[in-house]
């Protein structure tokens, strides 16, 4: 069949030869009939090529993006950021009709109490619309100056969870998110890491589990016996390891039942908790920072702490680096020749 649906995908594709050569792409239409419309269109350009390039709508621009960053972990988040894009900009307008200030009116409207650094995220994942049209050929107009929207993000060192508050936001975090928060704070994982680890993923008997990391790379990663202890005590109730328990029914979900813990569940259960310990501009990621400053200060080891967090670049781990001022302090102290002159007492100094 030349036209069809994905299973993760709410748009119909196209998919057919032409002399040899292979059309495929989003058709960004999500009834049959219309998507079918388009796969006619796409055959006919196929029999009758023009220089021109064809023009591709919001909708199916991001279909195009969506192919690639449903294998991301942190599709949950780019799938929402994606439809608020669409709903802001028009699903139905061409990509090449955008202007620098219809995204600039876009991104100001979306700012309203949210961090700079969320928004510029948001304007990451619109770029890579732009890119992934553009590299399938498609019109996508003038490029926009993507680097005159991105908002400050003023540089402060990686927050760290307090003993006091560990007790604290622990003691108020719901039952079925209890050691989903704990996983996230120990192994320093991402949310999307965390939620998305399925029991074929695991290899308990070598303590190691296979991730799909940022970039969508997959790799295999150790556990330590408080993780394997951690996942041992899940419910097996499907192919996710963390679930949550649904508390109201909805749709096909029943109160009770157990489901696959999601992005907006855990959401919910964390800032409940976040707001009932009192910890005012602590993030769920933060637990991340967390756990990279604690194994760089009992390990002293950027190379270590650079493995564990996955980071491609050590530059990214140097921003913890600041938990090793002691030793440098300690280093400075030890490298001063003890023949080095006395620093002058300031009262002995002449006029």
């Amino acid at each position: 069949m030349s036209v069809y649906k994905p299973a993760k995908s709410p748009y119909f594709y196209f998919d057919f030869q032409y002399r040899g050569k292979r059309y495929y792409g989003p058709t960004g239409c999500t009834a049959l009939r219309q998507a079918e419309a388009v796969e006619r269109r796409e055959r006919h350009r196929a029999a009758n090529p023009d220089t021109s390039k064809p023009p591709i709508t919001f909708d199916m621009a991001c279909g195009l993006y969506s192919e690639h960053a449903e294998q991301q972990p942190s599709w949950p988040t780019t799938r929402y950021m994606l439809r608020d894009l669409v709903s802001g900009m028009g699903g139905k307008r061409l990509l090449s009709e955008v202007s620098q200030r219809d995204l600039q009116v876009h991104f100001a409207r979306r700012r309203n109490g949210r961090a700079n650094s969320t928004i510029n995220r948001e304007i990451d994942n619109a770029r890579a619309v732009w890119e992934k049209a553009k590299d399938a050929k498609y019109d996508t107009g003038e490029d926009p100056q993507w680097g005159k929207l991105y908002l400050k993000v003023p540089k402060a060192p990686p927050r760290e969870l307090s003993e006091q508050e560990e007790g604290a936001i622990f003691e108020a975090i719901p039952a079925d998110a209890y050691d989903v928060v704990l996983f996230a704070l120990i192994s320093g994982w991402r949310r999307g890491e965390v939620i998305g680890l399925r029991w074929s993923d695991l290899d308990l008997g070598n303590a190691s589990a296979k991730t799909k990391v940022k970039g969508g790379d997959t790799e295999v990663r150790p556990l330590n016996g408080a993780l394997v202890a951690l996942i041992a005590n899940q419910p097996k109730v499907g192919p996710f390891v963390f679930t949550y328990v649904c508390r109201k029914s909805r749709g096909k979900r029943r109160e009770g039942h157990r489901y696959p813990m999601t992005a907006t569940a855990l959401r919910g259960r964390w800032d409940v908790a976040r707001k009932a310990a009192e910890l005012h501009g602590f993030r769920f990621h933060d637990l991340r920072h967390t756990a990279a400053t604690r194994i760089l200060r009992q390990t002293q080891n950027l190379a270590v702490t650079k493995e564990v967090l996955r980071h491609k670049n050590i530059k990214t781990t140097l921003r913890y680096a600041h938990v090793l001022d002691g030793d440098i302090r300690d280093a400075l102290d030890a490298g001063q020749s003890r023949n080095s002159p006395k620093l002058p007492n300031s009262r002995s100094r002449k006029g």
